[in-house]
């Protein structure tokens, strides 16, 4: 089992695992094959890690000596050989800072970015306080469908990958026309309809004027279509709903 795990407003299951930046880069290994084993057992991958990972050990602004009390000589050819890892307890307090040698900072983005391809996101907090405040934003943003969020609206455009319809059949070439339509509305109208949602209604309704002349009753009967968004896509057609 991962450490934590919630469902969202779709009934579909988060999980997350928890790691210290410790635990992490002393063993990158362990984590992974945790990551792996879980993977399957949720429809969306997360990562939790705590404290803080540096490839020099952190000293306060001024002072000759790092935070830990320990004196340090780095060579160039050095840099980036080692991570160091802190613990910050409620309060700011930092712990006695660990380094590790087994990776650096480079093979550790990558690592990262790997696992980002691969749908698994990772998220950093500071300590477990953090990690708290961090999944319960998580879970109430969660609970919300994506019509009613406001972030980045104005910038995000519903993605839709382009086929050639060279090799189509008529029905499907018809079907995909439509939907293209349905995302260009939706992006006028910002009405939250994806790809998704646009071949369900493409599978209900035939063109835009069926829409048009629809309620809001055979709209709901879509699923993902709530009261909400069947209003707002029949007064984007103009309707007085």
């Amino acid at each position: 089992m991962s450490d934590y795990w919630f469902a969202n407003y779709e009934g579909k299951r988060l999980q997350f695992s928890r790691k210290q930046a410790g635990e992490l880069v002393g063993n990158i290994d362990e984590a992974e094959k945790q990551l792996a084993d879980y993977y399957n057992n949720a429809d969306k991958n997360y990562q939790i890690v705590e404290g803080i990972i540096s490839p020099d050990r952190l000293k306060i602004k001024g002072a000759s000596v790092p935070i830990d009390g320990h004196g340090t000589s780095v060579s160039t050819r050095d840099l980036g050989a080692k991570l160091f890892c802190y613990k910050v307890e409620p309060g700011g307090y930092i712990e006695k800072g660990h380094s590790f040698t087994a990776v650096n900072d480079s093979l550790l983005y990558a690592w990262i970015h790997r696992l980002a391809e691969a749908g698994i996101v990772t998220y950093y907090t500071v300590n477990w306080v953090g990690t708290a405040k961090l999944l319960s934003a998580i879970y109430r943003n969660e609970q919300k469908p994506p019509e009613n969020h406001s972030t980045l609206q104005r910038i995000i455009r519903p993605q839709f990958y382009i086929r050639t319809e060279k090799d189509m059949t008529d029905t499907d070439r018809a079907e995909f026309r439509f939907m293209k339509s349905l995302l260009f509305l939706s992006n006028a109208y910002q009405l939250g309809i994806g790809e998704k949602k646009a071949r369900a209604i493409a599978s209900r309704f035939c063109n835009i004027l069926d829409i048009a002349t629809a309620s809001v009753r055979e709209l709901t009967d879509i699923e993902g279509i709530g009261e909400r968004m069947a209003i707002k896509i029949l007064a984007s057609l103009g309707r007085d709903v």
